[in-house]
């Protein structure tokens, strides 16, 4: 493909996809919504004691933060190390303070939850707080916990579907139950937008890409607020049906593996995991932290290589100490996903090299 990154594109035969099975909502014991934030709302709505407190990752998407926010939730954030491990002590002081209703963890790219960070998980649940994992960073992760009430996750990041969640709840957990029904308006905008993206690889037309951005934007920013539930679409429940999560998982491991390769001798580039054997499933992301993210950023986006910012500052109070301030200012997202081969992480590997070597 002429970019690297962004949104997926859209054909015209995945327009014709197959919607005519009804969605299994309970598919494999979990809920399917149309966003991982409707499955984060289904949660804190079903949680409705008087003292609503949640310890959210200080290191997190605005949109992991939001759905709490509306529901009047008071959020308290603990802190993170520069591999993005939970600092299991200040963590565990937090909730002895807050005595928190329910705490949110991510397993960052590819990197299942280490025995610390489980035994932490353990202490807590015992003394009565729910446990929540969001596993959008390692969608493909096989562990379970036996202390975690809820597992939730977002397709939409891993495949090219324009919407896609999902809440998996421990038996005998508290359920949203109400009837959904699909983010219409959402849908339609993102399916035009990566309609266009795939236009514009077979047309090379840049104004047809120009209005591909646009929608794409208009679609993210009216799901920033006023989060309700909605059932994840017929039409990306077809698309999701008929990928290859083998071959899906086997291409990021293997794009990650290549850049760590050959990155990993590069004086100054600092790889978030550099051990792959702490890669425990396909990661969304290769990671790395850059002095000069801006300047590598435009480097990349002139060879049409776009490595976003995971994830930009919304609310301020996240930046509980300068380590995770240091994450936000420096981390930057390498994209390894299926459509990528050894080639495009080749053009990645010779511009970071550029950057080092200036």
């Amino acid at each position: 493909m002429k970019d690297i990154g962004s949104i997926f594109p859209l054909y015209d035969s995945d327009l014709k996809i197959d919607q005519s099975d009804l969605i299994d909502v309970h598919k494999d014991g979990k809920i399917l919504f149309s966003l991982c934030r409707e499955a984060l709302y289904a949660i804190a709505s079903s949680l409705g004691s008087s003292e609503k407190i949640v310890l959210l990752p200080s290191y997190t998407c605005d949109t992991v933060i939001t759905p709490f926010k509306e529901l009047g939730w008071k959020c308290v954030y603990y802190p993170v190390d520069l591999q993005l491990r939970i600092d299991v002590f200040a963590t565990l002081n937090l909730y002895s303070q807050s005595h928190a209703n329910l705490i949110l963890v991510h397993p960052y790219y590819g990197k299942d939850l280490d025995g610390e960070e489980v035994a932490l998980l353990e202490t807590i649940h015992e003394k009565g707080c729910k446990i929540a994992v969001d596993l959008t960073q390692c969608i493909f992760s096989a562990q379970r916990l036996q202390c975690v009430d809820y597992y939730v996750g977002s397709y939409r990041k891993w495949f090219a579907i324009p919407d896609g969640g999902y809440l998996e709840p421990k038996v005998g957990a508290d359920l949203f139950d109400s009837e959904l029904v699909e983010n219409d308006e959402f849908v339609s905008l993102q399916r035009d937008a990566m309609y266009l993206r795939g236009l514009y690889f077979q047309t090379d037309n840049e104004e047809v890409k120009g209005v591909s951005r646009r929608l794409n934007k208009m679609a993210v920013e009216m799901t920033d607020y006023h989060i309700f539930p909605h059932v994840m679409s017929a039409f990306s429940y077809g698309l999701l049906k008929n990928e290859n999560t083998r071959l899906n998982q086997e291409k990021r491991l293997a794009n990650y593996s290549f850049l760590l390769d050959k990155l990993i001798t590069v004086d100054g580039c600092r790889i978030l995991c550099d051990n792959m054997a702490e890669v425990s499933s396909a990661p969304l992301y290769f990671m790395i932290y850059v002095d000069d993210r801006i300047t590598l950023q435009r480097m990349l986006s002139e060879q049409h290589i776009y490595a976003p910012v995971i994830w930009p500052v919304v609310y301020e109070e996240v930046l509980v100490n300068e380590t995770v301030k240091y994450i936000y200012d420096h981390i930057l997202a390498i994209p390894i996903d299926q459509r990528y081969d050894e080639g495009d992480m080749a053009k990645i590997v010779s511009i970071i090299k550029d950057y080092y070597n200036a």
